[in-house]
């Protein structure tokens, strides 16, 4: 298995995991990632979000600056994460200026209690939810073999672990940083397999 099939294999669970109903910013959290714009742009290309307006770009919401700033920190505007959420961004705001029984909450308050507990406990009060996906995931301690392919000319890397992941590379140090990609690769597969049977349980 290849960078590009190890890639192929992210992707679909992305697709996967927000199918189920994960949304952006939780998948984004998985991976371990700072900020939204590819997993976003990912589902956005792949058709699964659809791409904002020309003319929301500058559109301005009556939005709790708290909430904006935990948005724009993210990679996000407002319209944007409403978009990821199939809310329409007009009532959201408006949704978003009441404060609900937690028995109440409208789909834009469990959107924010998702993606931003702490900023939903501030703005509107409660307990701070758990995490589906909290709990650590095994770390792997891969052994790996990078030896010379006198037949491909080429030096062929693969991980002892998962001899599915096999990576040609140019030279040494070409094989040696692609077999740690796939590695990556590999531990945001299964960081992402755990957290939607963790989802499916809830």
């Amino acid at each position: 298995m290849q960078i590009e099939d190890l890639e192929v294999a992210l992707n679909s669970r992305i697709m996967e995991a927000y199918s189920l109903g994960m949304s952006v910013m939780e998948i984004t959290r998985v991976l371990r990632k700072s900020r939204i714009d590819y997993v976003h742009g990912f589902l956005r290309d792949a058709g699964c979000i659809p791409a904002m307006d020309r003319s929301e770009y500058r559109r301005s919401y009556d939005i709790d600056n708290r909430l904006l700033a935990a948005l724009r920190n993210k990679g996000y505007s407002f319209g944007r994460w409403c978009l990821s959420w199939k809310l329409d961004p007009k009532l959201t705001e408006v949704d978003l200026k009441t404060r609900l029984a937690s028995e109440e909450l409208t789909a834009a308050h469990r959107a924010v209690l998702r993606d931003f507990p702490e900023v939903y406990v501030r703005l509107f009060g409660g307990k701070r939810p758990a995490r589906f996906g909290k709990g650590r995931t095994e770390r792997i301690h891969p052994s790996l073999s990078i030896i010379w392919d006198d037949s491909q000319k080429d030096y062929v890397a693969s991980v002892v672990d998962y001899p599915e992941v096999v990576i040609v590379g140019l030279d040494l140090d070409d094989a040696f940083e692609k077999v740690k990609d796939a590695i990556r690769l590999f531990e945001s597969i299964r960081r992402l397999d755990k957290a939607v049977k963790n989802f499916e349980e809830i």
